[in-house]
């Protein structure tokens, strides 16, 4: 009687686990997806500086 309880737990465990990896993961990309938007809002910022250069 005790196997489906604990054959259910498992699958409990095995999914919160999955779950913790999924989080980890999400906040690893959004931790990437910003800093490459400031990496893009910088060489933006140096584009106007060339092109102000190129026009004195």
């Amino acid at each position: 009687m005790t196997e489906p309880i604990d054959e259910h737990l498992a699958e409990s465990i095995a999914r919160t686990e999955a779950d913790d990896v999924l989080d980890r993961l999400v906040a690893a990309n959004a931790r990437l997806l910003a800093t490459l938007i400031e990496v893009i809002d910088v060489e933006a910022g140096l584009q106007q500086i060339l092109d102000r250069g190129k026009g004195a």
